[in-house]
């Protein structure tokens, strides 16, 4: 694990400003949501901690070591995006072990550590399956697989459950969230649905136009708006929210 800090990033393309001044730190072990419409900067932020983008002012840092310009290979991060980004012509086992692979890990261990990782997802016996015959949930959670595999220091999830039906994905942020707090592993979770930010994260960042409007718990967020974009943005008409005292 690593706790994760961005001082004063900013971010802008030609004219565009992506992210405007972010400031905050993700704590060792903590899952914080990073919540708001098409366009707010919230993916610009994920990809500058994974290395992929470089800020144009302000630093990134993994605990106290700036990795504002280490390249993302370096930064032993694990990725999942929303479109899984599985290789089709590798089996289940060999999605899974590609990043185990890659440094250089053995034969023997990297089936160990395949055959525990899909156990614990519930797809064990999955090892030999052609990824593209699994159903979205199935691959989502191969996908879940490959970037915990390499054992990263931080897990940067970036809308991994759009497209899947609504009765699937409620199902999934229930037992994605256990795991991730089981794992107490540091993570990024971007999203632009409220109700997935509320029910799997620890805290959640709320952005607009590159800038972050408020942060806190949920239920803070929820219960004690920043503003009138914050109030508006995650109003819920009718959630199963936990923490949601219902008359």
């Amino acid at each position: 694990m690593a706790r994760v800090t961005l001082d004063s990033v900013r971010k802008t393309y030609d004219d565009t400003t992506a992210m405007d001044g972010v400031s905050f730190t993700v704590d060792d072990g903590e899952v914080l949501g990073v919540l708001g419409p098409s366009g707010c900067g919230k993916t610009t932020t994920l990809r500058t901690i994974a290395g992929f983008e470089t800020p144009s002012a302000g630093s990134v840092s993994f605990d106290d070591a700036d990795v504002t310009h280490v390249p993302p290979e370096n930064r032993n991060v694990g990725l999942v995006f929303q479109e899984y980004a599985l290789f089709d012509n590798m089996t289940v086992a060999e999605n899974v072990a590609f990043g185990l692979k890659m440094q250089g890990v053995g034969k023997a261990e990297r089936r160990e550590r395949v055959t525990d990782l899909l156990e614990m997802l519930g797809i064990g016996g999955f090892e030999d399956r052609d990824p593209t015959t699994l159903s979205g949930g199935q691959q989502q959670r191969v996908g879940l697989a490959r970037a915990l595999a390499i054992e990263p220091s931080i897990l940067l999830l970036d809308e991994p459950m759009t497209g899947l039906d609504a009765k699937l994905k409620r199902r999934l942020q229930t037992e994605v969230g256990d795991l991730l707090s089981d794992l107490d592993v540091t993570g990024l979770y971007v999203t632009h649905d409220q109700e997935e930010a509320m029910v799997m994260c620890d805290r959640v960042a709320v952005m607009n136009d590159g800038r972050v409007e408020q942060i806190d718990t949920p239920r803070g967020i929820y219960e004690n708006p920043a503003n009138d974009f914050v109030a508006e943005f995650v109003s819920l008409d009718a959630p199963d929210l936990p923490f949601v005292e219902w008359a």
